[in-house]
């Protein structure tokens, strides 16, 4: 008993300066970037005009400065964000990061917890006008792989998606399944948000799963033109 209360006394403090710490890392190595385009800026300003709750997406492995984006850009500017976190111990301290930036949780994943999840994310959207932030990859992937969560949510709530990329001219690239960015501090980045889109209410089995594959498409071609737009700025100014 002893034991057990001790171990979860080291976890504790664990999850409690490893969130503390990682907050303000994310912070700022975020506020050193050097933004060299935001694709889709228009995308932004009518978020920022119209208020309505939408459904933000991005790969798994862009989850350090995507997150840092958005909560610049758009939560400290008033857009009500719920994040959706397995309850992985890893996602158990990116979920206590989002809470001291003061976003919502909806803690599950396609493997735990998942429909739970879904009707917290979709209350968020229709009842409480939050945003919602998830990573379609994850939490385990495979890689760049758009699981059929995201889908159905957009297809039930009839809220628009809206997937978000950003490439870095230097980054660390982890060894994990996804392998993870983080940008390095001072480094030149372009980030892009895609044009909104709406799953159809109406679909078939065959019809969901093309619109699954539409978007995983969508999402890979954005990746290549955010990454390809760097290269460009690189090319210019060496």
């Amino acid at each position: 008993m002893a034991q057990n209360k001790k171990r979860k006394l080291s976890r504790e403090l664990a999850l409690s300066l490893g969130s503390w710490l990682m907050k303000w890392l994310i912070q700022i190595i975020g506020a050193t970037t050097r933004v060299q385009a935001v694709i889709g800026s228009e995308v932004v300003e009518n978020l920022l005009k119209n208020r309505r709750p939408v459904i933000f997406c991005f790969w798994h492995n862009r989850i350090f400065y995507s997150s840092w984006y958005l909560h610049k850009y758009l939560f400290k500017k008033g857009i009500m964000l719920t994040v959706l976190i397995s309850q992985s111990d890893d996602g158990e301290l990116i979920a206590r990061v989002v809470k001291r930036w003061g976003g919502r949780l909806a803690r599950g994943s396609s493997t735990r917890g998942g429909r739970e999840a879904l009707q917290i994310l979709s209350n968020a959207l229709k009842k409480q006008n939050s945003s919602i932030v998830t990573t379609p990859d994850g939490p385990k992937g495979p890689v760049y792989q758009f699981q059929m969560g995201t889908v159905l949510l957009s297809q039930f709530t009839q809220c628009e998606i809206i997937p978000i990329c950003f490439a870095a001219d230097r980054a660390w690239v982890f060894r994990s399944w996804d392998k993870f960015i983080i940008p390095k501090p001072f480094s030149r980045t372009v980030v892009s948000f895609g044009q909104p889109y709406i799953v159809p209410r109406k679909l078939s089995e065959d019809e969901k799963e093309n619109e699954r594959l539409k978007l995983e498409k969508a999402m890979m071609e954005q990746v290549r033109q955010t990454e390809a737009l760097l290269q460009g700025f690189i090319s210019q100014k060496g």
